[in-house]
């Protein structure tokens, strides 16, 4: 069913989404969310803020801890999200239904601070979902969100995003309907996504994104919280009205108005994501660092790893 009035999304952001593949929510997340998500990360990362010889690592994909139901954590960019979609009631919410803690660290290293990496030279450039195969109407991946948790300047580790790359992606999977499992595109027409605390960066999911170096050793931390559609997209809708945003984007890319004969030739498949393995191994550690650090200041702390969701309190 068509959505009749967007409540969330102004023409101007519709149409820059369709022409761009991408567009910015400001302040999508209310502060406190952000704030209660970012409390303990340097506990967690057993890294001193002030002192950057503590940072031994560049890139830190931390596990969760804590969640918090999306359209409760940002309220204004999961309405924007439902109207990109078509609206909530395509959303699988027994999927990825919360927002949680999972941080994407970039602390950088001292040798970059100097030195200029062209975008096309990132080596990481990709479209999100490690854990299905992807089709032109996949639908495991609905959107590829970017929460904001400080202000981001250029140099400083924004993600690029290549918005010429959608439409080639779009291609790529339409002479492809037997499926890929991953898929790395270029960086033609790259640009940094700097931003605010709290903004939130909504692109389509065929759009090529990668990580940047951080010249300025700023500390990073962003999310993205997938959100997964029902059924796969669908391009042969008998009411035209009736497309999401994100399906009109692959039309627009491919030059049609629907594709009633394309189909995929393989079946559909889901696996166990490749970075899972990095993440459990970290929760062990995060878990010990934030015992000690209750132990040694009375604070309790938060995770679904020992209690579920409640406060946890470490006491002599």
């Amino acid at each position: 069913m068509a959505i009749t009035e967007y409540k969330y999304l102004t023409r101007e952001q519709r149409a820059h989404f369709l022409e761009h593949g991408w567009v910015r929510i400001p302040q999508g997340v209310p502060e406190e969310n952000i704030n209660k998500f970012t409390e303990n990360v340097w506990v967690r990362l057993g890294y001193d803020p002030e002192d950057k010889s503590t940072w031994d690592k560049e890139k830190i994909h931390m596990p969760r801890h804590q969640e918090i139901p999306t359209s409760e954590f940002m309220p204004k960019a999961w309405g924007a999200m439902c109207e990109l979609l078509g609206g909530e009631d395509r959303i699988d919410k027994t999927l990825f239904q919360s927002c949680g803690d999972s941080l994407i660290v970039n602390l950088g290293l001292e040798e970059w601070v100097d030195k200029f990496v062209q975008p096309r030279d990132l080596g990481n450039w990709h479209i999100d979902g490690d854990w299905f195969t992807h089709f032109l109407d996949s639908g495991e991946q609905g959107l590829t969100v970017i929460v904001l948790y400080h202000d981001i300047v250029s140099r400083a580790g924004p993600t690029y995003v290549s918005p010429d790359g959608t439409d080639k992606v779009c291609k790529w999977l339409y002479e492809h309907p037997e499926g890929l499992e991953s898929i790395v595109r270029d960086a033609d027409g790259s640009l940094s996504l700097t931003g605010s605390k709290g903004d939130v960066i909504i692109c389509h999911p065929f759009m090529p994104h990668s990580a940047s170096k951080n010249h300025l050793r700023i500390p990073r931390f962003i999310t993205n919280p997938p959100v997964t559609l029902k059924d796969p997209l669908n391009f042969n809708r008998a009411d035209p009205a009736d497309y999401s945003l994100v399906e009109q984007k692959v039309l627009n890319s491919l030059g049609v108005t629907a594709l009633p004969d394309w189909h995929i030739t393989t079946e559909r498949k889901r696996f166990t994501p490749r970075s899972r393995a990095g993440k459990d191994a970290l929760i062990i550690q995060e878990v010990d660092r934030l015992k000690a650090h209750s132990l040694k200041t009375g604070k309790p702390f938060q995770s679904m790893h020992i209690n579920g969701p409640v406060a946890y309190q470490v006491v002599v």
